[in-house]
């Protein structure tokens, strides 16, 4: 979470053993209806102005952000009143809105005004349940289904490069007699990166193999004790 510059004023109130202005969290929900809606509430008792929206009060709150110990992304729990069952039809026609974003923001009265928030962090909705009483969603940073991995897994003896394509560059012509048409994508195997160099002498082309080998054989092998 990025804090923002808020005014001194706000920090100064803050520390006062008694204080008029408050601290108010605001929630966007963002629902996937033909045009996007987004809900905007808040916990505060009455309605609240930020950034040119009002935030409506509606019992909500939310969670601590938590990480465990296996170093799982953050996640964190929203929860809202579905005592009038208007958020259990919401969920019930858009796909419990896994997936749609929601904000969550901190905001001091004394610096409504200014639009900057102490704090602001954008999740999605991961899941959620619902009972007669509230609606509980699981929020995350990302979604791991929308997120981009690493093209290339780092490997001892195997080559990561398609055959033939320009990080391979074998480019021996399939019509000479030393033509290789597949490799085992090991570095000295039988049809490997070393016999691909053998081809490539002996037509005649520029020998990049092995040099080429897409695998790290520098990568030390695993001991049997389960340490490098």
């Amino acid at each position: 979470m990025t804090p923002s510059p808020i005014p001194g004023s706000a920090f100064a109130e803050k520390n006062k053993l008694a204080t008029g202005a408050r601290f108010i969290w605001l929630y966007e929900i963002e629902v996937p209806t033909a045009t996007a809606t987004r809900y905007r509430l808040t916990s505060n008792p009455d309605s609240v102005t930020f950034r040119g929206n009002t935030y409506s009060p509606f019992p909500i709150a939310h969670s601590e952000v938590k990480q465990d110990s296996e170093g799982n992304l953050p996640t964190i729990t929203m929860t809202v009143s579905n005592v009038s069952r208007e958020v259990i039809a919401t969920l019930e026609n858009h796909a419990g809105l896994i997936g749609q974003p929601v904000r969550i923001m901190l905001v001091h009265e004394l610096s409504l005004l200014t639009n900057d928030a102490v704090i602001e962090q954008d999740f999605k909705i991961t899941g959620a349940t619902a009972n007669d009483q509230s609606v509980t969603a699981q929020l995350g940073d990302i979604s791991l289904y929308e997120s981009t991995v690493p093209g290339h897994r780092m490997m001892r003896l195997y080559c990561r490069h398609q055959y033939r394509s320009a990080d391979c560059g074998y480019s021996v012509d399939s019509a000479h007699a030393n033509y290789l048409s597949t490799c085992d994508k090991t570095l000295n195997g039988p049809n490997g990166c070393e016999v691909h160099g053998t081809s490539e002498t002996a037509a005649g082309v520029t020998k990049v193999h092995p040099d080429r080998f897409g695998g790290f054989p520098g990568i030390p092998a695993p001991t049997t004790e389960g340490t490098i």
